[in-house]
């Protein structure tokens, strides 16, 4: 199994492995507006994760459905999302 980035885990959803994290924000404003960041960044890469937006909280999960899991271009996604919550 290939790494994980630091403040990532990996979680079983739907029979298939994907890296999650929760990012925490002062408001759902702020949450919102990485959510954006984090969506321009897999528009870029075109690929895109499952972002769960709630008050202050914003959630993100990458894998890749062509491969049933976690790809390295799922790890290297997730350690651009950590650059963008930074």
């Amino acid at each position: 199994m290939e790494r994980t980035p630091e403040g990532w885990s990996r979680e079983l959803k739907n029979g298939v492995y994907v890296l999650t994290r929760s990012y925490q924000f002062g408001d759902f404003a702020k949450a919102m507006e990485f959510a954006v960041r984090v969506g321009a960044a897999a528009d870029d890469a075109d690929h895109h994760p499952e972002i769960t937006v709630s008050w202050g909280v914003a959630r993100v999960d990458w894998w890749s459905h062509d491969a049933k899991g976690v790809t390295s271009r799922d790890i290297s996604l997730a350690e651009t999302t950590n650059q963008l919550y930074a």
